[in-house]
């Protein structure tokens, strides 16, 4: 837990959303207005503006992260691509795409991403779904930017126009960029022009040894987002096909979105009050 300062644009949003902070009487533990010095105070380096602070905000390194889940007592990984399902009583089966059968339960969810798409129109299941058609793999990278070129980086997680992450021992991860039509996620000089053009938005200057990188030779890394109209997710049973689930299309905000999505699948299953209101249940549903 290192906090997370999030830059607003401009001098009017911030006083706009500093109102709106003190309408909702948020606890200045979890979330306050901060000026720019305070900003640049709590991430050991000159910021451009202020915005607001977000005092329980996490740098979460997915490498870590997931093998940690998947050996979770409970947790039994079983290695295979699944292609398609089938219903089978008041269960399914799973198959890959030799048809050989991967696994067999009464409850699936699908979590993988753009890859859900393909499994529910190989399953015949993807017609009653037209928001869950659209969804599309939207490429993007981000930048490994030395530390030192950047006085030892941020000491918080910096936001607003793009993103700038504390050194993780590889570097500051600068982001990021969104590639429509590309047909390859890839690191390339363009895209690290545009993350440190990002980085350098969200600082105030006065690091010559940042000026001077030169895009196309830093490290980083590329992938794919799914993405959905409106950019909110598709979560939850599908009604033509009770017993199988759907969570995905989480578009930039993956972490956020899929552990929110856990507790609400979780609670539905179990019968609990939903950690969601009913207006963004609606919104988020597959159909």
């Amino acid at each position: 837990m290192c906090g997370t300062v999030q830059l607003e644009r401009d001098a009017g949003r911030a006083a706009a959303l500093e109102e709106t902070l003190s309408v909702l009487a948020f606890p200045r533990d979890w979330v306050r207005a901060v000026s720019r010095d305070e900003a640049s105070a709590l991430a050991g380096l000159p910021l451009a503006r202020g915005g607001i602070f977000f005092g329980r905000g996490m740098l979460v390194q997915p490498g870590q992260l997931i093998p940690a889940l998947l050996a979770t007592p409970g947790v039994r990984v079983a290695a295979g691509t699944v292609a398609r399902v089938v219903a089978e009583g008041a269960g399914w089966r799973a198959f890959d795409a030799a048809d050989t059968e991967l696994a067999r339960a009464d409850v699936v969810i699908l979590a993988n991403a753009f890859g859900a798409q393909g499994v529910l129109a190989a399953s015949g299941l993807l017609a009653p779904l037209p928001r869950v058609a659209q969804m599309h793999a939207l490429a993007g990278e981000v930048t490994l930017v030395p530390a030192a070129a950047l006085g030892g980086g941020p000491r918080c997680v910096v936001g607003g126009e793009g993103y700038l992450l504390p050194d993780t021992g590889a570097g500051c991860v600068a982001g990021s960029t969104y590639v429509h039509g590309a047909t390859e996620a890839r690191i390339g000089a363009e895209g690290q022009r545009v993350t440190l053009d990002k980085a350098a938005g969200l600082l105030g200057g006065g690091f010559p040894a940042f000026d001077a990188l030169a895009p196309g030779s830093l490290p980083g890394w590329a992938g794919w987002r799914a993405v959905l109209p409106g950019r909110l997710p598709a979560v939850g049973e599908l009604t033509h096909a009770p017993g199988l689930w759907l969570a995905a299309g989480y578009a930039s905000r993956g972490l956020s979105w899929s552990a929110l999505m856990g507790d609400l699948i979780a609670a539905r299953l179990c019968g609990e009050p939903s950690p969601l209101e009913t207006d963004l249940s609606r919104l988020i549903a597959p159909r």
